[in-house]
């Protein structure tokens, strides 16, 4: 059972025991790519969290990586657009440095400009990267295109531009606003006892900041749907159909889940992989993606094929949203996709890493955190009606865009 607890400087914290070796132990601050204050900085929020291992007021790169890593730890951090994580993995015993290093990160980095330069062009590196994997790229053109004009529809990574346009000030200005404790959910899942933890937690992270809220444009949904094609001379055609969809907190948040899961979700028994790959051999790829924001989500499918297969792939698509839409689902294919998914529920529980940030997150979004028994009776409360509502929203009502590559 985890435990929750929060700080007089307004630092959260959950805890969860698990029988492990090591523990996991995240910083999560409650801000991403679109709070960027500094919309000309696009891409300040990932720069920061590069930056941010380089140096501290007492501390150089080597030393901070070494004081975790000679002891076989790990640290590492992502960026999203709704927040930052910086996340280490360490033997129990050494609990303690993780603190130190994590509170020495968020409330000492410091930013040098030769630090700065060489990372920037890293970062740049990463972007063209991306240019030469159209499979990732798509992703987040889609979302460019379907957010255009507000700034869900920001790259994470920004562009060459954006980046060379960022100055110290900037960086420093974007660090201080949003590293503060207001913000911020430390996430422990391991082996130490809860006393211990709590103990490390008040010694290093009771500091005083500034406080920023989180505020953020509300996305208004009213945008047309597109279908654009780009001739990027790739081997086979990339194709993206999506559209928008339920928010994290929206009461069929849990029925999305569901519908993506048994369309495109991981399994190889989802409706799309069996009808293009499997029936049809139209694709080696086929997948769905749910991503849900604080405001909007996004629900999406990804496929790569050949271009004479295009047409059919989509609409062998287009037939099972007919299906799902029209009520052609048994209540035992149902029953079979819901234990489907309350097994990977239960999976993930057992994955330690994973649970530290779905605890991290429920925390922060909800200020709770349920149980594997709550979430199980909210999946088992969906019922087809349910999903057959929600699958004519999306796929029709809403109309449903497409980006393609050829």
């Amino acid at each position: 059972m985890e435990k929750t607890m929060r700080l007089p400087n307004g630092v959260r914290a959950v805890y969860e025991c698990a029988k492990s070796n090591v523990s996991y132990i995240g910083l999560f601050v409650q801000a991403g790519s679109r709070d960027e204050l500094q919309k000309r900085c696009a891409g300040i929020m990932h720069v920061i969290e590069h930056l941010i291992f380089k140096k501290t007021a007492s501390r150089n790169y080597f030393e901070l990586m070494n004081y975790i890593e000679s002891v076989g730890g790990d640290m590492n951090a992502y960026t999203s657009k709704e927040e930052t994580c910086i996340y280490i993995t360490i033997q129990n015993q050494f609990l303690e440095r993780a603190f130190d290093v994590l509170s020495d990160i968020f409330y000492h980095s410091e930013f040098v400009l030769e630090e700065f330069t060489k990372e920037r062009e890293v970062i740049i590196d990463e972007i063209n990267s991306y240019k030469d994997l159209p499979s990732e790229l798509i992703f987040d053109e889609f979302e460019e295109l379907l957010f255009a004009g507000h700034e869900l529809s920001s790259s994470i990574l920004g562009t060459k531009k954006s980046l060379q346009a960022m100055t110290l000030a900037d960086i420093s200005t974007e660090y201080r606003r949003n590293y503060v404790n207001n913000k911020l959910m430390v996430s422990y899942v391991g082996a130490v006892e809860f006393e211990k933890v709590e103990a490390l937690l008040h010694k290093y992270f009771s500091e005083k900041t500034a406080q920023h809220d989180v505020r953020r444009t509300a996305f208004e949904s009213a945008k047309p749907q597109f279908s654009k094609i780009k001739n990027l001379r790739t081997h086979q055609m990339h194709c993206m159909l999506g559209t928008l969809a339920p928010s994290m907190y929206h009461e069929q948040k849990t029925a999305m889940v569901l519908l993506n899961n048994l369309l495109g979700g991981v399994s190889f028994n989802s409706l799309l992989n069996l009808a293009l790959r499997e029936e049809q051999g139209l694709t080696y790829n086929i997948e769905s993606n749910y991503v849900s924001y604080a405001d909007t989500g996004v629900f999406a499918i990804y496929f790569g094929t050949d271009s004479s297969k295009l047409e059919q792939c989509k609409n062998t698509i287009f037939t099972i949203f007919k299906k799902l839409t029209n009520g052609d689902f048994t209540e035992t294919q149902f029953a079979m996709y819901k234990q489907q998914l309350i097994g990977q529920v239960a999976m993930s529980f057992d994955n330690f890493s994973s649970l530290m940030i779905s605890n991290a997150k429920s925390y922060m979004c909800y200020d709770k955190v349920d149980s594997y028994a709550e979430i199980v009776e909210k999946i088992q409360a969906v019922n087809l009606e349910t999903i057959q509502g929600l699958s004519q929203k999306l796929f029709f009502e809403n109309g449903v865009s497409e980006l393609i590559y050829k």
